[in-house]
């Protein structure tokens, strides 16, 4: 019966390596002796993180567990004419003294993330952890262990995808042997705790089931339950005023046939509409895998709305900057390839949360801008939508609203869902520009003529204090050049009526501020290049390419196309001269993107091989810290060297992989001002892709496929109904449904469900010889 069982699975494997087209197995080499380097599952709410030496660790988290006190209240204390006032007079004290909160015992100064704790497996003697192999196809977590007289068993973990449970199936061979027990996160920094006057959680045991209850001062309380019962151990999680009642059923009632059914389908249907690619890149192909993988597991339309690192939470430690919201690009690097990888359901939990959100950043708007129709969001909150921290550089970057409502109109052109137009996006877009709106003044350019100006500006995170601050910022002026080339879409979408003052400030906004190029450098004379802000050069390696945001991910320049060719190309080579040693893990994918849209496509899949390489660790995690020492400022020494007072300071955030796959697509199917440009600058050595199922502005859906150096096919499928301006770059003619036709540039008008089809005109002759 072993026998017939293993070859059934051989032959499910070999079918969904069939069916899929790009592997699914993925294999974590035992002892793993650190938690972000364990093997993740997730269901969007309760996050699993396997690990171990010589016990079986599982580290579980459990999104939207929060301890919200501390809150910063900014804009009920100061308003942008108030700190601009202070800026001009140079007194940052008093700006500080407006934006700080003090932490006090009992009394902490930020809101913050909480994990829920361990769930140990306590293996019989004689067997020893070997490996652990994740299905990414089906979520199935297998862990191989070794054994007397050589033999071995096999444990498996698996997780609902609509509770908040998981299971592990132990060898029959085992039968008592194994032992489970549960360590609250309370037990690893109960100190820090205390410190923000939490008491210790309450343990229990009843219907044969452990567990404990974490209670907060002011907020609901979380508890965690396993029971172990045969061969069977089922870990839930839950929260709220009855989470000990509702994880103690959880864990005793599951159902497992039943799960196990429904989890299975959730993946089939997953799998079968997320985009494919296979790429000739073995460590690409697996960036896309597992960041597809990891999609599903964090940002689920069923979960909730991912944090920096979601419900991955780390037991030993606090989850490292409050494990929050961070909207001036985290946010927007996890779920951007949701929209290309046509998934924008995963949207689901984001937009229900900035939804909530509304009203507090309305009241932020109204409050600081003093205008009643200005939205504001900070940098970073929590999941009231409460500011976080006391850096008042990164509170007041108005470019965060502005990207926020971007990225929910991109949302809207991807999916076709005119629902949210009225309800989120179009408040969004209106109150991201009337808080612009209150900060331009009116100035003389160098030709004499009036032209906007935003007088006080950031660049995220360059510099702080008064030197973080200029006129003209690059990144605010192409966030307000992208506003104002959107909101008179939306008003005529919803019928509402064009603001006038929208055309008079985008037609005299500069697209970004200049520099000019110093002699003495190697990148001097010449054109200009863009600046940080008026007057601020690139002078230092940074983790924020936000001064070339007017090329991506804001696009109100054609950096390819005149009259901003010069200025771009200057710009991208200052940007290579100063380097990557002050760069993060989650910026380089935004470079690879960079590079990419630059025409540099062989620097961009250099930079992602880079990333993997210095940025992600042994076990995949996606690190903000490089993984080997000397490669940036960003770095702690290896843990695997023992260097002595080295301690454990991984911080692993999701977005980095996140944005790696959208690097990815973004190099198979670019969308740019003209149009989407299909494999627009392919590598020379990607002689043999494909691709199914990109998804683009407009509800369409790109299939490629190259074969021996050359694209044979592009199939096109038009899922809303539309218009498709498509640069196929497949050569001078193209065979359009099988007509010949110019390809250079298609205007495909389709009606929802129909299918166009591209090849390569060379296949003509082909056809008329059949």
């Amino acid at each position: 019966m072993k026998q017939v069982n293993k070859i059934f699975l051989l032959l499910s494997v070999f079918i969904v390596q069939a069916n899929c087209g790009f592997g699914q197995l993925l294999t974590w080499n035992f002892p793993v002796n650190r938690t972000h380097a364990g093997i993740l599952l997730g269901n969007g709410t309760q996050g699993l993180m396997v690990w171990g030496i010589d016990t079986l660790n599982i580290t579980v988290g459990h999104a939207g567990f929060w301890d919200h006190r501390g809150g910063n209240d900014f804009a009920s204390r100061t308003t942008y004419q108030q700190v601009k006032s202070l800026v001009d007079v140079k007194d940052e004290a008093k700006i500080r003294s407006l934006f700080s909160v003090e932490e006090k015992p009992n009394e902490p100064a930020r809101p913050w993330h909480l994990s829920a704790g361990l769930c140990q497996v306590i293996v019989p003697a004689g067997y020893r952890l070997q490996k652990g192999v994740l299905n990414t196809m089906n979520g199935v977590i297998t862990v191989t262990f070794s054994g007397p007289k050589g033999k071995t068993s096999n444990l498996t973990i698996e997780q609902s995808t609509e509770n908040n449970l998981a299971w592990i199936k132990l060898p029959a061979e085992w039968a008592s042997g194994a032992r489970v027990q549960l360590k609250p996160f309370y037990d690893f920094i109960s100190s820090t705790l205390a410190y923000r006057g939490i008491a210790p959680p309450s343990k229990w045991t009843k219907n044969n089931t452990t567990g404990f209850t974490q209670h907060l001062p002011k907020d609901v309380p979380l508890s965690m339950a396993v029971q172990a019962k045969g061969n069977l151990i089922t870990v839930a999680t839950a929260l709220g005023a009855e989470s000990e009642t509702l994880a103690e059923q959880l864990a005793v009632r599951a159902n497992i046939p039943a799960l196990t059914a429904s989890k299975l389908a959730w993946w089939k249907q997953y799998w079968s509409e997320v985009s494919e690619v296979v790429l000739p890149d073995p460590e690409l192909q697996e960036m896309v895998t597992y960041g597809l993988y990891k999609q599903a597991c964090a940002t689920p339309p069923q979960g909730i709305a991912c944090t920096l690192q979601g419900a991955f939470m780390e037991e030993y430690q606090l989850a490292p900057w409050n494990n929050d919201y961070h909207f001036n690009i985290n946010e927007q690097l996890i779920y951007t390839p949701a929209l290309a990888s046509n998934r924008t359901s995963h949207f689901k939990p984001l937009l229900q949360l900035v939804d909530s959100l509304l009203p507090v950043f309305h009241r932020n708007g109204k409050l600081f801008f003093q205008n009643d129709k200005a939205y504001m969001f900070p940098h970073a909150v929590d999941d009231r939508g409460q500011a976080i921290g006391n850096y008042w550089g990164g509170t007041i970057d108005h470019g965060t609203t502005a990207w926020v409502a971007y990225l929910l109109w991109q949302y809207y052109q991807y999916s076709g869902d005119t629902s949210v137009l009225r309800k989120t996006v179009y408040p969004l877009l209106v109150g991201a520009f009337e808080g612009f709106n209150v900060m331009l003044e009116t100035v003389k350019d160098s030709a004499g003529n009036d032209s906007f100006s935003l007088p006080l500006s950031v660049s995220p995170e360059y510099g702080g204090g008064l030197q973080g601050v200029g006129r003209d910022a690059s990144f605010q002026l192409a966030a307000l050049h992208k506003i104002l080339s959107i909101l008179p879409q939306a008003a005529a979408l919803i019928g509402e009526q064009k603001n006038e003052r929208w055309g008079q400030v985008q037609k005299t906004l500069p697209f970004y501020t200049t520099v000019a190029s110093p002699y003495g450098e190697s990148n001097a004379g010449g054109p200009p290049r863009i600046g940080l802000w008026q007057g601020k050069d690139l002078e230092i390696s940074h983790r924020h390419h936000s001064h070339l945001a007017a090329i991506y991910p804001f696009q109100t320049i054609n950096p390819l196309k005149q009259p901003h060719t010069a200025i771009a190309e200057k710009s991208y080579w200052k940007w290579v001269h100063t380097g990557a040693g002050g760069w993060t893990g989650w910026c380089i994918p935004w470079a690879s993107i960079l590079h990419g849209r630059m025409g540099k496509t062989e620097a961009a899949v250099s930079w992602l091989h880079y990333w993997k390489e210095n940025f992600v660790n042994e076990g995949r995690g996606t690190l903000h810290n490089t993984t080997n020492y000397g490669m940036s400022v960003m770095n702690e020494p290896v843990w695997e060297k023992g260097i002595p007072g080295s301690r454990n300071h991984e911080v692993m955030q999701l977005d980095a992989g996140f944005g790696a796959v959208s690097a990815v697509l973004d190099l198979l199917v670019q969308e740019r001002p003209d149009g989407v440009h299909i494999l627009p600058d392919r590598h020379w050595k990607w002689r043999d892709l494909s691709f199914k199922r990109i998804r683009t502005a407009g509800g369409f859906l790109i299939d490629c496929s190259v074969k021996n150096d050359a694209v044979k096919k592009i199939t096109i499928t038009s899922t809303l109904g539309g218009l498709a301006i498509v640069h196929p770059h497949m050569g001078r003619q193209v065979l359009l449904n099988s007509k010949a036709v110019d390809g250079q540039k298609l205007e495909l008008v389709l009606k929802k469900g129909a299918v166009a089809f591209i090849e390569d005109y060379s296949m003509a002759s082909t056809k008329d010889s059949k």
